[in-house]
């Protein structure tokens, strides 16, 4: 009887990749690459997630900043485009291209208000802030990964996550990605203060769960 390797089709890619994603990855490029060039001063810092969101009224990087890339130019940035792109092409495997695209949009968007939300609750309550850059956590594929990892867990939460010499080949049950996820955003939040960013991952983990398990319904 044939079964299924979802974890080897990720790892492998399964089929074409719909318009959508390349423009997802040409975008998320241009956001490390102008990160590189330009730190800080590069006009894709207006699509970024910041203060200003509430401070000036610019409601429009609540969706931008799920679309632009960060991290400068280097191995780890690559490492994460790639996954990226196995992780949206696994969602459209189970969820289609259409269910796959309302999963990230809206959990971009929803992400992105409870980093927000968060920021602004530690802030008024005197609660740690990340002075150095709020919500890099979550900017560009730091959501995407989140949601793209919640989201292979809960399609595949029958499946281990093994073969793979990365986790020593053992059999780790695939659901545990979501408390692993969320165990790392809590530790990032705690070590640079970025509570919004950390409530915006845990935010992306709940959504892309929830989301993926009420589509493959």
């Amino acid at each position: 009887m044939f079964r299924r390797n979802p974890w080897q089709e990720v790892i492998s890619g399964v089929g074409e990749s719909p318009p959508f994603l390349k423009l997802l990855l040409a975008s998320l490029a241009l956001g490390c690459v102008g990160e590189a060039v330009a730190p800080g001063g590069s006009p894709l810092e207006l699509l970024r997630l910041s203060p200003d969101v509430w401070e000036h009224g610019e409601v429009w990087r609540l969706v931008t900043y799920g679309l632009v890339g960060q991290g400068g130019i280097s191995a780890w940035s690559v490492m994460q485009l790639v996954l990226v792109y196995w992780l949206v092409m696994q969602m459209i495997t189970w969820l289609r291209s259409s269910g796959a695209r309302s999963v990230i949009l809206g959990g971009v968007v929803f992400s992105g208000a409870t980093a927000v939300l968060a920021h602004l609750v530690s802030d008024g309550l005197g609660g740690p802030v990340c002075e150095w850059r709020p919500f890099w956590m979550i900017q560009g594929q730091g959501v995407l990964v989140a949601l793209g990892l919640a989201s292979f867990a809960a399609t595949n939460r029958y499946s281990t996550v093994s073969h793979t010499p990365l986790l020593f080949g053992l059999a780790i049950p695939t659901r545990w990605l979501v408390p692993l996820q969320l165990l790392m955003a809590l530790g990032g939040a705690l070590a640079t203060g970025d509570v919004g960013g950390g409530a915006g991952i845990a935010a992306a983990t709940a959504w892309g769960w929830t989301q993926s398990m009420r589509r493959q319904s």
